[in-house]
């Protein structure tokens, strides 16, 4: 099985020696999509640092600098006060670099506790290995691929031919179709050979902006609703990525194989659907699990 975790805008800084090796990323076929990326994202950092020494000097050109980082701090969705961001991504090429399970922080993550300062028990490599995460600059990486501290998000924009472009028209050009989707329908289909038919299930626990970026045909997403006494439900949104680093923990952690299911026929959804409830931690927590359509699974959590 892959369990496609969503990114975080927030990120651990240091780790080894870069640059990072685009070519040697999981998913291969998205490598130019991603070259494309990183120069362009390289440039916009530049084009920051050099605004911003602009003004340092008090030159007659302060004006069109002060504009200049308004725009990109408008593209990338920073704040003023968040100016390393532009930082990092100038350097995004040659920085140091951390496997991605462990570069992402936040909420989810925290709840995934891949290095195990939460629980004490780290992933597993046979564990970490049946992880992938979206990313706006990257498409879809493995948990262990090796990447950079950035700042991208799926709802930003990159200048190409000096013009904003939304990250979804870079993915999803008229004339090379879904990249993300494809490059994960050829993965599923490899693991579904490998294990005749038993195996290739995708779990996309991307939220809709990062899923816009390459839907994928056949995958199940995570529905998290909070039920009341009353018995009426409401659909949870602060801990909405809490409750998917949990399943995403326990489903890489239980391993096994998943059906692929490329016609959303509900067959991987109900064997999904299965695995959660099998987690002895959820039922002692009284979460449950229900499957509406073929391609979504609900999990009912006690609200709090």
């Amino acid at each position: 099985m892959l369990i496609i975790l969503p990114p975080s805008e927030s990120k651990t800084v240091g780790g080894q020696p870069g640059p990072v090796a685009v070519d040697q990323l999981a998913f291969p076929g998205l490598v130019p999509t991603r070259k494309h990326l990183l120069s362009t994202l390289e440039e916009m950092g530049c084009s920051f640092l050099a605004a911003q020494e602009a003004l340092s000097k008090n030159s007659g050109s302060a004006e069109a600098a002060e504009e200049r980082i308004r725009s990109l701090d408008k593209m990338i969705g920073i704040r003023a006060t968040q100016h390393a961001e532009h930082e990092s991504n100038a350097a995004v090429a040659s920085s140091e670099l951390l496997p991605a399970v462990e570069r992402y922080t936040g909420v989810a993550y925290d709840a995934l506790d891949p290095t195990g300062q939460r629980t004490g028990l780290p992933l597993p490599a046979d564990a970490r290995a049946r992880l992938a995460i979206g990313s706006a600059l990257f498409g879809v990486i493995a948990a262990d691929d090796l990447i950079p501290r950035y700042r991208l998000s799926a709802g930003s924009k990159v200048l190409v031919d000096g013009q904003p472009r939304t990250l979804r028209s870079q993915w999803t050009k008229p004339a090379e179709g879904n990249r993300i989707g494809e490059e994960l329908a050829r993965w599923r289909e490899d693991r579904a050979a490998d294990t005749d038919g038993a195996g290739g299930g995708i779990i996309d626990l991307r939220s809709g902006g990062y899923r816009d970026l390459g839907k994928v045909p056949g995958a199940v997403s995570l529905r998290v609703e909070s039920e009341y006494p009353d018995g009426s439900r409401k659909v949870v949104s602060h801990f909405n990525k809490h409750y998917k680093g949990l399943v995403a923990r326990e489903l890489a952690l239980a391993g096994g194989h998943l059906p692929a299911d490329p016609q959303s026929t509900g067959e991987l959804a109900e064997a999904f659907a299965h695995r959660i409830g099998d987690v002895e931690a959820f039922v002692e927590a009284n979460f449950r699990t229900e499957v509406r359509n073929p391609g979504e699974v609900t999990l009912i959590v006690p609200a709090e």
